[in-house]
């Protein structure tokens, strides 16, 4: 490997780290980053600096080595197995609620003595609390980061060793950077002057967004176990709810116990407060009269999915899940096959999903295949099937990837990773479509 080809991996690397800064796992982040330094800062001094560096470097850090280790044992696809278990998604969505309640103030976490011995001398002190803040912000994020980071673990598994690490460190210094700076935020607000009541208020709404952050943990805990619970319908009812609480709240309607009342309401506080409500009216009427959510669907349940479906459209083909029964209908039919390989806790194919499928020229386009739907990230042989199948026959396990074959299995064309742009995408099944049929 020469210097160029180095150096060209490395700003590749970083430059895949800031897009993935735009995925919708990376948004919940902030206000669980913000909220963690608020309450380490109220319970020690720290030196503010050395800790927002510490907390930057922890997430490079286990970029770095956690994503290679769990590839050594386990293999390429140990991440994305790991990232999209339930088990996880629900400890995750667990501690946001926890992070949540003790913003709002219903209780103190009090850590046990030989935990507190283990992480440091008194209360969120030493350097491990915020290391494993830094782990688990690494392990949240895997979901959306894997398109990239699959291919580099799969280049790991394979023995070139010090390329895949070179990638991961850039990767990881650019996702670290903006969150570096989101931890020296809370350092801003401690030296505001007259801070008492609204840091309150600011720390009870940051507590609200957590928990609707949590449901997204708790939506893949309930599709990948087929509960049905948390359909799209209900999914946005809830978020509706949360945010109109957030704004009930702000307008002072109710307080919380160890709050004093308020004797004016700022006309900030206001603002916020009909940003808030504005936001719960228009997920209610979107749902309603199917309104486009825009960014919102790569957050939310494939529609039609769940026991409660009232309003959310079912989808608008018919998906086998079956490669080999998807052959014979080829050879019957004369169709080219198209394959979409998803996940049930994929954000970027929920996106793909509701804003390039659900248009009318993709549709359309689309009829002229037989269409597959191969799910990845399941608990089950059908799952790890298909997601070795994925990593053997096209070298990655990122999701979404598109794939157009004939009968045979001969590869026409593939799209990896999500487009935003329609008509890339219809390029992409035209050609695919075409030249099977030459």
């Amino acid at each position: 490997m020469n210097e160029i080809s180095v150096w060209s991996y490395f700003w590749l690397s970083f430059g895949f780290g800031f897009i993935s800064l735009l995925t919708p796992c990376v948004f919940p982040l902030i206000p669980i980053t913000v909220s963690y330094f608020l309450k380490r800062q109220d319970s020690v001094q720290t030196k503010k600096l050395l800790d927002s560096l510490l907390y930057a470097l922890s997430i490079i850090i286990t970029f770095s080595l956690l994503g290679l280790v769990i590839t050594i044992f386990f293999g390429a696809s140990g991440l994305n197995k790991l990232a999209s278990h339930p088990i996880l998604n629900l400890m995750i969505g667990i501690l946001f609620l926890l992070f949540a309640l003790n913003l709002m103030g219903f209780f103190e976490v009090r850590i046990p003595t030989f935990i507190l011995n283990l992480l440091g001398h008194t209360n969120f002190t030493g350097i491990f609390p915020t290391l494993f803040m830094g782990l688990t912000f690494t392990l949240t994020t895997f979901t959306c980061t894997m398109p990239f980071l699959g291919t580099v673990l799969i280049s790991a598994a394979s023995g070139e060793w010090f390329f895949p690490l070179v990638g991961m460190f850039g990767y990881g210094l650019a996702f670290a950077f903006p969150f570096f700076f989101l931890s020296l935020f809370p350092s801003f607000l401690q030296t505001l002057p007259k801070s008492g009541s609204w840091m309150v208020s600011f720390k009870i709404v940051m507590g609200f967004l957590e928990i609707l952050a949590s449901l997204k943990f708790f939506s893949n805990v309930d599709i990948v176990w087929n509960f049905g619970i948390l359909s799209k319908d209900v999914f946005i009812f809830l978020s509706s709810l949360i945010l109109f609480l957030i704004a009930l709240y702000l307008f002072g309607v109710y307080k919380f116990p160890h709050e004093t009342n308020l004797k004016k309401i700022s006309k900030l506080r206001t603002t916020w407060a009909l940003t808030f409500l504005s936001m719960a009216f228009y997920l209610i009427l979107a749902l309603v009269f199917h309104f486009p959510f825009g960014e919102l669907n790569a957050y939310l349940p494939p529609s039609g999915y769940g026991k409660l479906t009232y309003f959310s459209s079912q989808k608008e083909f018919y998906w086998i899940r079956n490669l080999e029964q998807a052959k014979e209908e080829s050879k019957r039919t004369g169709k080219p096959i198209f394959i979409d390989f998803t996940g049930f806790t994929c954000v970027n194919c929920r996106w793909m999903e509701e804003n390039i499928f659900s248009n009318p020229e993709v549709q359309s386009s689309l009829s002229r295949f037989i269409l597959v739907q191969l799910y990845t990230d399941g608990e089950g042989e059908e799952y790890e099937k298909n997601q070795a199948y994925q990593e053997k026959k096209f070298g990655t396990i990122g999701l979404p990837l598109y794939v157009i074959m004939d009968a045979k299995e001969n590869i026409v064309v593939k799209l990896e990773g999500m487009t935003r742009d329609i008509d890339e995408f219809l390029k992409f099944l035209q050609l695919g479509f075409s030249s099977v049929n030459l």
